[in-house]
């Protein structure tokens, strides 16, 4: 067995995405792993070879240029072939932003995708690996958003239509200005594209409206603030585009099933158990 596996808790860094580790193996016939859960987003990309893939009582046969998806929490089980095992890289992940890159790279109601450009996509996954040990965090977080730019190039027929450019533009405004009152008005004229087609595009593209959007990134930078613990409720509600505390405690807790310090006392229980 010719394994490499990178573990490093000094990259966890509390971003919107943390790659946790990554690696390669070129597997022995018969060789498993599972059933078992894990802990973070673990995708792997098969090089050379074959295997089975079995997750939620489904059992999938994967060959050269295919993904595979584990999501934390969920039973898996994966094996390499007896005739031909295959030989894979893999990376895991976590982080606020990851249902986003699900959506965009076409896993978030899937588990196994086909990767178009499969060179590209491996050469990234290979400069993470030779950097992650030591090397560069800011070089490993390039080749990891490197790889998903390629397979949400698949994901959309290796090619951009004129609404995925819209709907990207409409993320890109929402990410930077989020902490300000902005309206899908602002959205749509910012673009330069109706209201009403604005609307239909970018819920086609990420099953949900341009508003709920919106707050999911609110939401989620409210997050990151409280769990920092640097910052009062007003000054998290402020900075993340709510007029004042109580109305972002109210739209906080319909949003997660907690308060804001109900939040924070139970990631902070959590962290105590581990």
């Amino acid at each position: 067995m010719n394994a490499i596996k990178h573990r490093a808790e000094n990259l966890n860094n509390g971003g919107s995405v943390t790659v946790y580790y990554c690696g390669y193996e070129k597997c022995e016939s018969g060789h498993f792993w599972g059933p078992a859960v894990r802990n973070q987003y673990l995708l792997h990309y098969v090089i050379s070879g074959c295997g089975t893939y079995v997750v939620g009582g489904e059992t999938y046969t994967l060959h050269a240029g295919s993904c595979f998806l584990i999501r934390p929490g969920e039973r898996t089980l994966y094996t390499a072939d007896r005739k031909d095992p295959w030989e894979y890289m893999w990376v895991a992940f976590d982080g606020f932003d990851v249902l986003e890159i699900l959506r965009r790279t076409g896993l978030v109601n899937r588990y196994v995708v086909a990767v178009e450009n499969g060179e590209e996509f491996a050469r990234y996954l290979r400069e993470m690996i030779e950097e992650f040990s030591g090397g560069s965090l800011f070089k490993v977080m390039s080749c990891f958003y490197g790889a998903m730019s390629v397979l949400e190039k698949s994901a959309h027929g290796g090619a951009y239509t004129r609404e995925h450019e819209y709907v990207n533009k409409a993320i890109g405004y929402i990410k930077s200005n989020y902490g300000y009152p902005i309206q899908v008005s602002d959205l749509a004229r910012y673009i330069g594209i109706d209201r009403t087609y604005l609307y239909r595009i970018f819920f086609a593209s990420e099953s949900m409206s341009p508003k709920q959007y919106l707050m999911q990134v609110r939401i989620n930078a409210a997050k990151k603030m409280l769990l920092s613990g640097a910052y009062t409720v007003g000054e998290t509600a402020l900075s993340c585009g709510f007029s004042d505390a109580s109305s972002f405690c109210s739209r906080f807790k319909r949003c997660t099933g907690m308060t804001p310090k109900g939040f924070i006392a139970d990631n902070q229980k959590h962290r105590a158990d581990e």
